[in-house]
This record gives C-alpha cells, structure tokens and sequence, in this order.
C-alpha cells in the first residue's frame, strides 16, 4: 500500500500564512506536497488545460470532477493535491468550510475548529468554501451564497480550471455515493457558463496512490426544464462518468456495474 508523509515544514508555513491571511499557491505548494507520497501512478490521457486559451467558443474553461475518498492513513486533502501538482495553473479548488462528525468530541472540538481554519485557508489559495454535507439547517443561505461567489468566479475569470468533489464528503464503506441535491444543478450552471467537465477517479491499487483521468465532456445541450429533473439528470450522468473510472469495489454494484479498466483490482 502507498505510504503518505505531509510535510511538517511546509504544513506549519501554509497554517502560518493561513492564520495571517497571506496567500500562497497551491500550484506550487502541491508540487512539493506531492513528493510525501511514496507511489504516485496517472491512468490516462492528461489535458492541456492551456490549449483552450483563445478558443473560448469552444472551451470556457474546466470542470474537474472527482470522487471523494478517504481511509485511516489517507486524508483526502492528498487528492487534489495530487491532481493539482500535474498542471502548471492555479485551481480554484471548492472545499468545505467545516468538518462534521457523528461524536460528540470530535464535533465540540474538531468541527468549531476547522469552521474557524477551513475559510482562512481557502481564501489563502483563492479557494471557493462551501458549507459541510449533509447540509445543515443553519447553511442554507451561506450555502447559496458561497455557490454564487464561485459562479461569479468562473463567470469572471479567464478560462478557469475548477477543481471539485460532488460527493461532498466520504461514504461509510468508501465507495462512491449518489450527488447530493443541488449538486447537478450546481454543474449544470458551470457548464452553461462553458465549462468542459473532466472526470477523474481517485483510488489506490498494486501499493500506488492511482489518478485517473477519464474522456472531457460536455452536458447535453437539451437538459430538462424543470430544477428537479435537471438535478437528478446531471447529477447521475457526473456519478456515471467518474464511477467509469474507478474498480468495481468502490462502485456502489446496486447501481450499476461500472465498466472494468485494466490495472485495477
């Protein structure tokens, strides 16, 4: 099994600048991170992100779709971490503004913590932060809120590369969940701005931390009128794309049998 090592010298500078509001690049930061771990392997066909400039009729920039995974021993921040250190831009990662737990300890010491670090360090990469799934009923004005502010990112950025994880947080058994509501949605107004989605499947196998990178693809252009049925639409046609990408073990099988890639287990 891959072994993971942050950095404690880079952690403590990015938790410093953090706390005083200094920015950073992730850019460049996880291009370092990305050395703590022992067997990194990339499946696939890696975009150009850059080959879009001057074709903004084509491409108004990228949606990278991935799934949400975690284990003991493997934090999930080494996902975007290690899919930002394989492209020369800044992307705009969307994270939680919070970290939830079922226990009462951890969610009166951990959670009010990171409610107070998680946006400070978002902003010290220029991150979007979104309020914790399942939504809370307190969120429900901070969560459009936050899905405005990354809407009006994309709308007014040039070619942007958007980094997100639909799931919005881990399943009990690591496998790959339905979006939950509002999330199709969600894509569906980054595509109408002209962003092109690329799934990507986040796994480990044969002792390497495997990234893969599935076909770019674009919603169809006669999505249903009606929110409801636009949601559920968009969001199983993103689940399907990246659930592609990954080994059946991670894919729920009540679902549907994903298609089967070679090198994985």
């Amino acid at each position: 099994m891959a072994r993971y090592h942050l950095s404690r010298p880079l952690a403590l500078a990015i938790v410093r600048d953090a706390i005083l509001g200094r920015r950073r690049s992730f850019c460049t930061d996880s291009r370092a991170l990305v050395r703590g771990i022992s067997s990194l392997r990339v499946i696939g066909a890696i975009p150009d992100f850059a080959s879009a400039h001057g074709r903004r009729s084509l491409h108004g920039g990228w949606l990278v779709t991935v799934n949400h995974y975690s284990r003991p021993g493997f934090r999930a921040w080494w996902i975007p971490i290690s899919i930002a250190s394989l492209f020369s831009c800044e992307m705009h990662w969307v994270i939680t503004s919070t970290l939830t737990f079922p226990d009462f300890l951890r969610s009166h010491t951990v959670t009010p913590l990171s409610d107070w670090f998680l946006p400070r360090l978002a902003c010290t990469y220029g991150f979007g932060s979104m309020p914790p799934m399942p939504p809370r009923p307190q969120d429900v004005a901070v969560r459009a809120r936050a899905v405005r502010e990354v809407l009006r990112f994309a709308r007014s950025t040039s070619h942007p590369v958007i980094g997100l994880a639909p799931e919005g947080g881990d399943s009990a058994d690591n496998r790959l969940t339905l979006l939950p509501p509002g999330a199709g949605r969600f894509i569906a107004h980054l595509a109408e701005i002209g962003l092109t989605l690329l799934p990507v499947g986040a796994f480990e196998a044969d002792d390497a931390f495997c990234i893969r990178f599935g076909p770019p693809y674009n919603l169809p252009a006669d999505l249903a009128a009606d929110p409801d049925a636009r949601d559920a639409h968009v969001a199983r046609l993103v689940f399907r794309a990246i659930a592609d990408l990954l080994p059946p073990r991670l894919v729920p099988s009540t679902l549907f049998e994903p298609r089967r890639h070679e090198g994985t287990k």
